[in-house]
């Protein structure tokens, strides 16, 4: 019975360590506070807490209707979706890694309602910052490889972390300051991309265009 509670935690923290690694926390924490620099540091949580909401109920409707989309609709395979995935991860993480994002003007957030600050903030901050194509592909496989279960409760831990880590994150930005910030969102798109190839080549091989012994 134990040992069966330690495979499932286990399983549970590797698909929890895979979403937050896609989400990339750390590369987007320090645009979402340079989005909101003139916004109140209370202010700026309390649309932090409403912009995770939006993204773990963006993951979980596609985590639960994902599967009959792909297999009734569109009527692709698992192979095919870790393909397709991996490719979107490894080249937009590539692109974020060679490339600096343009940087944009948001000072007129300041001076917003927190209404219209979260109409303007949750597009595209939920989405597609936070939750992409890449996460939405990436719970759809674990959910398959595992169980709904496990794959929920997956989202739900990765989520209480970046709940946990925006809230604190005036306090994380002091800490570390921006270079450290900066490092940890490169080291992170490493990560990603190698999650990336992964999903291509567990595809690839179930399709059975290449072979591993």
């Amino acid at each position: 019975m134990f040992d069966n509670i330690e495979s499932v935690t286990y399983i549970i923290g590797v698909a929890t360590v895979t979403i937050i690694a896609v989400l990339n926390p750390f590369g987007n924490l320090p645009l979402f506070i340079a989005m909101t620099e003139q916004v109140p540091v209370r202010l700026r949580q309390k649309l932090f807490r409403n912009i995770l909401w939006v993204a773990f109920l963006i993951v979980l409707l596609f985590l639960f209707s994902g599967s009959f989309i792909m297999q009734y609709l569109f009527r692709v395979s698992l192979d095919s979706l870790r393909v397709a995935g991996g490719l979107v991860i490894g080249v937009m993480s590539l692109k974020n890694l060679l490339f600096s994002q343009t940087q944009q003007d948001f000072s007129n957030y300041k001076d917003l309602e927190f209404s219209e600050l979260l109409k303007h903030s949750v597009i595209p901050m939920a989405f597609p910052m936070l939750v992409g194509p890449g996460t939405l592909s990436t719970v759809i496989i674990i959910a398959e490889e595992s169980n709904m279960l496990i794959a929920t409760g997956a989202v739900i831990t990765a989520f209480v972390f970046l709940l946990i880590l925006f809230y604190f994150s005036a306090m994380i930005e002091k800490i570390l300051g921006h270079l450290v910030l900066y490092v940890l969102s490169r080291i992170s798109l490493i990560f990603i991309i190698a999650v990336g190839i992964q999903m291509i080549i567990a595809g690839l091989q179930g399709i059975g265009v290449i072979k591993i012994p």
